[in-house]
């Protein structure tokens, strides 16, 4: 074998192993965590998402305190105009303050207790709203980073196919200035090469434009230079994976979690709605002073100031004999079955979708092993036509072949490293982990 189809072969065994880097290389390396990360970090989408989240934590605490607490109100009021005074005036002895507060200790229909669970609801349903943009932007990151790698190795294995091409040429205008090959060889070498001269510039400009795409979630400017590392070695995938993990799934997802949150604020609804339609029961506590001595106003207490109470009311809504509530109860009861049904169909569609991902993966562990083991045969067998297309021995049918081979078996391991990764992070996604952690 000569030196250059061992160099060939050496530019090719980097391209496969080694992250690969680009001319204008020189910026930030990026591991796909660090780039997660950063991309989280600039992300617009996740800051409306917590901002969302903090609003729904800000609303929950109003709640809990407008539904433990009592209310407070302090009013103050003065005379300026009356008939047996008809001057416009303002004088402190015309003012009256009061302060009084109220306390809804039950209600049948909208008690203290489930206001602050629906509150409670709202606040968690917005945490997994939150989680779930997260993992949107995580795998959009991881894209985009997969991307990024998988152009610039489409470059340099076209830069290796590129060379091979050249060399051919070379080889086939030397025999045939020598008489052992045709002109009509010299041609379809020459073709070949600048097939491949053409194949390389359509793998920059794709490369140019994933560069643009990445930089684009990190606020970089456009042409920023940036390189990625990945590591092509087999991750460790135990197969098959575990049947549990469809139960870890649908226990954990964020997308069910929220459905299952939903569902419970619609039952909360449902049954206020319910006994609202039926005989309601309040229990309501007060206290009120007034004369506090505000504003000039003389104070005063004695009998009856403050005022306090207990107040209990019953209250009988009902529409024509009835009928109008009771067509509406049975229309909130069917608005909860219907979000049952929603979460059952829910839960089987996500369990088939763990089931699909499974296969996916373990057909994608299996195309990476055959896909290494072609590059490395068809890598060994091109070297060789090479070397005997060199001495006239080999022809340019097998030679063409090999390369073509060579050049789609490296595209193709490019790709299956892309989607192995991609697709773990997609499962790892469904049974509900914290992909960008």
């Amino acid at each position: 074998m000569t030196k250059r189809p061992l160099l060939l072969a050496a530019a090719l065994l980097l391209t496969l192993c080694c992250p690969p880097l680009s001319a204008q290389d020189g910026g930030g390396a990026f591991t796909a965590r660090s780039y997660v990360a950063a991309v989280l970090a600039a992300s617009p989408a996740m800051a409306r998402a917590e901002l969302a989240f903090r609003r729904a934590r800000d609303e929950y605490g109003a709640a809990v305190l407008d539904a433990a607490l009592p209310s407070f109100t302090l009013a103050m009021s003065g005379s300026l105009y009356d008939d047996a005074d008809t001057r416009l005036r303002l004088e402190r002895g015309d003012f009256t303050s009061s302060l009084s507060a109220s306390w809804n200790l039950y209600d049948s229909a909208s008690g203290p207790l489930r206001r602050i669970r629906a509150a409670r609801l709202d606040r968690d349903q917005a945490e997994l709203t939150y989680l779930l943009a997260k993992q949107e932007e995580a795998l959009k990151a991881l894209r985009r980073f997969y991307a990024l790698y998988a152009a610039r190795g489409r470059v340099e294995a076209a830069k290796v196919n590129l060379a091979s091409r050249e060399r051919q040429y070379k080889d086939t205008s030397e025999q045939y200035n020598s008489g052992t090959r045709s002109r009509i060889e010299v041609m379809q070498s020459e073709g070949d090469k600048l097939q491949s001269e053409l194949s390389l510039a359509q793998a920059e400009t794709a490369g140019i434009k994933a560069l643009m795409s990445f930089n684009e979630l990190i606020d970089a400017g456009p042409a920023a230079p940036a390189s990625v590392e990945v590591s092509t070695s087999m991750p460790d995938v135990a197969l098959p994976l575990p049947d549990g993990d469809v139960d870890r799934a649908l226990e954990n997802n964020f997308s069910l979690k929220r459905r299952r949150l939903a569902l419970e604020k619609t039952g909360i609804t449902t049954r206020n709605a319910v006994m609202a339609e039926l005989p309601r029961l309040r229990l309501d506590a007060s206290w009120n002073r007034s004369g506090l001595g505000l504003v000039g106003e003389p104070a005063y207490g004695g009998a009856g100031n403050p005022d306090y109470g207990l107040r209990a009311s019953v209250s009988f809504p009902f529409g024509f004999f009835w009928a109008q509530n009771a067509l509406e109860i049975r229309r909130t009861r069917d608005s909860l079955s219907s979000a049952e049904a929603d979460l059952r169909d829910a839960e089987r569609a996500l369990r088939t979708e763990v089931l699909i991902a499974q296969k996916e993966i373990e057909l994608q562990v299996k195309s990476r092993g055959l896909l290494e083991f072609q590059i490395k045969t068809q890598r060994e067998s091109t070297d060789n036509l090479l070397s005997e297309y060199s001495l006239g021995g080999a022809s340019m049918l097998q030679l063409d072949t090999a390369q073509t081979k060579l050049l789609d078996s490296t595209n193709g391991l490019i790709a299956a490293v892309n989607a192995l990764d991609i697709a773990l992070a997609e499962y790892r996604a469904l049974l509900g982990e914290r992909i960008w952690e």
